[in-house]
């Protein structure tokens, strides 16, 4: 009983600290301090500025003891009128992330849009919005042909069984109980990753394996209320996973053993069920036994270490293990699955690198949770180098001791070297993006607390005391470390939806017709689907689409012509020009050239051009994609969160297709094969010669930097203060409003400013400046601003729109705007 009692204890209050930590998106308890804060520093100023002001002759220190006595004597008085104040202050903060419920916003991009698919199959029993062929497909992504869903979906399907179920009891809007489910997900795996570490190392490993995976700074944001994605569930089932397929070596017979190995492959299927990139713990399981059977091997050739049946219970083992996954893989997700796994095992070798087989830009390599980390860079995102090192040390400390010591057998030995093997893969994958990191805290987490454990029975077992109590003292410091990092790591988690972008889409909702399409850049595309209900070009689940470049590049042209062209092309069939030309041409390369040459030429040019390479019906379905205008209502969005983007936008849009030809081909053809190629292409042959030259001399480090160029805002939107006749900057600037001229306070020279006069865009270059950057000056309705930018974007789409809300435009009709001080949000109803 009292081990019982222990038990269900320190599970409780593990469980407790780990739950309170994610309610945070609930109530925000760290507004409260915030607006405590705020409001004694007002009244602290403003006490001590009437101090100063009524008694200038003291000393500053006499000064400073007076206005500490009033500020006291103050609080003290309006102690009930300073808490209400606090209180407003706090529902104020508190008020911009909830809705008018006060039910808070979810909090991050993908979660909007798994809510969608579960309201499908609360609705009509799939998530898709059509079934075709057998096949879920989603009509709002991306516009206007939709695409297949893939085959995860079990947290779709399980979310609306436990709605349902919960409806049973209580009414209560879906997304409000998507909201919530993150907790009981977040509960069921503490709890499990409890027991799992207490077969290994007892309390301490349990506590300090919970502790340290739970309240990380990495993976606590990440399953806080309000998180409805996959990442805990993406952690729970490879846990899972081990932990059944472990279990078969400390079963006492044959046939609970293949019973262990049968559910772990069970796991396995769930798992390939709810994340496409599940195969990373198959292939996990599949190393180590691998790894077992060439050890014994060696054993058995090399120093004559005869064990038939270690190598038979390990061979039976994989074979049953490898066949009863692919069986429940095909059950729950069906074959799609395993056609992909050879594609998805490439893919994550080359996940951001911006130069791929395709011709294509890779998206993934200018996504931020995608980028790549440094043995620094993976300490600190899992808690600082001081909590990482010893983790790891712990890991290879229980590894060898148990590797030297053969009375280690069973569940403990397979535990740990599977664990290694998980946190040497999790490495890899972390150095291609930073997202992976989270599989790491797993390992590391439970050997930590292992070895603490290891320790501490050490000396129990010897009766020294001083070490014991030295050693409990420890846990319970080490675990106050990490509550403080939760805690830390909890006040930091906000929505990133907020009142104006959910009023706003609301808007949009309210004036588009249902058909509508949205374009915009990729990220808010979710919210765009689920909060305005339409469509969009591309979104987070499609960003690794031809359309990101296309989309950027309309962002990027300074010739309106083409950006509309781009876009009539992409709201007419998404990629689909290219792909009809290129079935007919079969050469990616020449293809996508030959399209882009064509988007700002008359029909007939075109249609000359097309007619060298199709027959007529293809001819005629390009034509209709360059030309028509589009059936459905276009509006495009434009936000101040696409300024500091602007450099992965401008990486994409500024590919060179010919550059990636040449690097695609260095070291495949000659050089008069590739010039000769190009040239037919269309491409200027002096530029091709230089590119050419250039390969020899840019290393495979520098590749990605030579393929395109990243072109930048170095500010924020700057506001200026006019005095006679000169508008002066915090940047450092000002600017001569009667002269038209530019100066610094700083000594800066910039490369060049632009101005609008008379309505058009002037650019005044400098000579012989010191700083990349140009200034942009204009002025609006609120008095002049400024911005800091690279010079090839002050011609841009973007800039015209953002900035100068589509002033002069002939297709950009300024539909809806918010405004949040110098950020804005506007929607344009493109003029076809």
């Amino acid at each position: 009983m009292k081990k019982h009692f222990a038990l269900l204890l320190t599970l409780t209050l593990v469980l407790g600290v780990n739950i309170y930590f994610r309610t945070f998106p609930i109530y925000f308890p760290q507004l409260k301090q915030r607006a405590k804060a705020i409001l004694d520093q007002n009244i602290n100023q403003g006490i001590t500025m009437d101090v100063y002001r009524k008694f200038p002759q003291f000393d500053p220190l006499a000064r400073e003891r007076v206005a500490k006595s009033r500020v006291s004597g103050y609080k003290e008085v309006n102690k009930k009128v300073i808490k209400n104040q606090i209180r407003e202050g706090y529902l104020k903060m508190k008020e911009r992330f909830q809705d008018e419920r006060g039910q808070t916003y979810m909090m991050e991009l993908d979660c909007w849009h798994w809510g969608r698919y579960v309201e499908n199959v609360v609705k009509t029993g799939h998530p898709g919005d059509q079934t075709v062929g057998g096949k879920q497909f989603d009509l709002f992504m991306p516009a206007p042909q939709g695409s297949y869903m893939l085959w995860d979906q079990f947290l779709f399907y399980l979310s609306a069984f436990l709605y349902k179920g919960f409806s049973l009891f209580k009414k209560v809007e879906l997304f409000d109980f998507l909201f919530y489910l993150p907790l009981l997900f977040a509960a069921v795996f503490i709890a499990v990753l409890y027991m799992f570490s207490f077969r290994l190392g007892r309390h301490i490993a349990a506590v300090i394996s919970c502790l340290f995976v739970g309240l990380s700074p990495i993976f606590l944001p990440r399953s806080c209320a309000g998180w409805f994605d996959k990442d805990i569930l993406n952690l729970l089932f490879p846990l899972l996973v081990v932990w059944t397929y472990v279990l078969a070596y400390s079963a006492y017979s044959l046939k609970r053993r293949l019973l262990w190995v049968v559910f772990s492959a069970f796991w396995v299927g769930i798992f390939c069920f709810t994340w496409t990139h599940w195969w990373f713990i198959f292939l996990i399981i599949i190393g180590y036994e691998i790894i077992s059977l060439a050890y014994i091997a060696l054993m058995n050739f090399y120093f004559k270490r005869k064990d038939p049946d270690s190598l038979k219970q390990h061979a039976i083992y994989l074979a049953c293990f490898v066949l009863f996954s692919f069986l429940w893989i095909l059950i729950l997700a069906g074959p799609e699955p395993l056609v992909e796994l050879y594609r998805q095992i490439k893919l994550a070798l080359i996940l951001n690198k911006p130069l791929m087989s395709s011709i294509w830009p890779n998206v993934y390599s200018t996504v931020g949770e995608l980028r790549k980390l440094d043995f620094q860079g993976v300490s600190e995102v899992t808690g600082g180098v001081w909590i990482f090192i010893p983790s790891v040390l712990s890991l290879l400390i229980v590894l060898v001791r148990i590797l030297r010591n053969r009375k280690y057998v069973g569940f403990k030995r397979e535990a740990v070297i599977i664990l290694a093997i998980w946190f040497a893969s999790m490495v890899f994958a972390s150095t291609r993006g930073i997202r992976f990191v989270v599989f790491i805290l797993i390992p590391l987490g439970i050997s930590l607390g292992w070895l603490i454990n290891e320790v501490y029975e050490y000396f129990r077992s010897k009766r020294q005391v001083f070490p014991v109590v030295l050693i409990l003292a420890a846990v319970i410091a080490l675990s106050g470390i990490f509550i403080n990092r939760g805690y830390r790591a909890a006040g930091s988690i906000y929505p990133l939806m907020d009142d104006i972008w959910y009023q706003l889409l609301n808007l949009i909702k309210e004036k588009t017709p249902d058909d509508a399409i949205l374009n915009s850049w990729w990220d808010y595309g979710d919210w765009f689907k689920v909060v305005a209900r339409r469509r969009v070009i591309f979104d987070g689940q499609s960003q690794d689409s031809p359309q990101a470049y296309w989309m950027a590049k309309a962002l990027l042209s300074s010739n309106e012509n083409e950006s509309v062209a781009i876009l009539r092309m992409l709201n007419n069939g998404g990629n689909r020009a290219f792909e009809v030309i290129d079935k007919h041409i079969k050469d990616p390369l020449k293809s996508a050239m030959l399209l882009e040459s064509l988007l700002t030429e008359q029909p007939e040019k075109v249609e000359v051009a097309l007619s060298e390479f199709l027959p007529l019906p293809a001819r005629q379905e390009v034509m209709r994609l360059l030309f028509n205008n589009p059936k459905a209502r276009s509006c495009f969005i434009v936000d101040n969160t696409m300024v500091p983007k602007m450099g992965a936008i401008s990486y994409l849009g500024n590919w060179d297709f010919s550059k990636v030809y040449i690097a695609q081909n260095f070291n495949k053809k000659e050089k008069d094969e590739i010039i000769e190629h190009l040239d037919k292409l269309g491409r200027d042959d002096r530029m091709v010669q230089q590119f050419y030259q250039e390969a020899f001399l840019i290393t495979t480090k520098n590749l990605d930097d030579w393929l395109s160029s990243r072109k930048i805002f170095y500010s924020d939107l700057i506001s200026g203060v006019e005095k006679e006749g000169v508008v002066f900057f915090p940047s450092g600037f000002f600017y001569d409003i009667k002269s038209e001229n530019i100066g610094s306070n700083n000594g800066q020279i910039p490369r060049s400013f632009f101005i609008i006069s008379k309505g058009t865009l002037l650019e005044k270059v400098i000579p012989n400046p010191n700083v990349i950057f140009s200034v942009f000056v204009y002025k609006t309705e609120e008095g002049y601003k400024s911005i800091l930018l690279d010079r090839e974007l002050a011609g841009s789409l973007f800039v015209r729109l953002y900035f100068f809300n589509g002033a002069g435009s002939k297709y950009f009709v300024p539909f809806i705007n918010a405004q949040d001080g110098n950020n804005y949000i506007r929607v344009f109803n493109i003029n076809w």
